[in-house]
């Protein structure tokens, strides 16, 4: 009797412990540099990092300049609006990151300035972004585009137009 209930007793016990191993923590997902630079520059104060979309971050050369950015979903505190937080990798002589906010009480043309509707998002390319029009009808920019999208309804980008972020809506 004993012989069997030893086992069943440690095989018990590494699974209750692996269990406690496997709760997965977002804020991992997310770089230590923008991690680093979010509070730095007080961003805490006014945002919040969600969760809500899957990936938890975008990677991507939103603004075209060679180096990867990072893209975080955030909400304004005060108002509960959601959007974006696009981070500028930096060169390594820069004193601050660069960021832009999307959304989030701030807006970006017609596309509003609350992205809480938003249930899909993903980093893409120009010529992966397919319109009802056709490619053709799609605003000239490089990089990568933050492609947006509540299921089964509006879908849109932003992208770097050389100066700002701005909205396209998709057809």
């Amino acid at each position: 009797m004993i012989k069997v209930f030893l086992p069943l007793l440690f095989f018990s016990i590494s699974l209750h412990a692996q269990e406690g191993r496997l709760i997965p923590n977002p804020l991992r997902n997310i770089p230590k540099w923008v991690r680093n630079d979010f509070f730095a520059q007080h961003l805490d104060e006014r945002y919040t990092i969600n969760y809500q979309l899957s990936p938890h971050i975008l990677s991507g050369d939103f603004n075209h300049d060679g180096r990867k950015d990072v893209a975080i979903q955030v909400s304004e505190s005060k108002s509960g609006k959601t959007g974006f937080i696009i981070f500028h990798r930096r060169r390594p002589q820069a004193l601050i990151t660069h960021i832009a906010i999307i959304g989030a009480g701030k807006s970006v043309g017609k596309g509003g300035d609350d992205f809480k509707w938003v249930n899909i998002w993903d980093a893409r390319q120009r010529s992966d972004i397919s319109d009802d029009a056709g490619n053709k009808a799609l605003p000239a920019f490089d990089g990568a585009a933050i492609y947006v999208e509540k299921r089964d309804s509006t879908r849109g980008i932003i992208y770097w137009d050389g100066k700002k972020y701005s909205w396209y809506k998709l057809k």
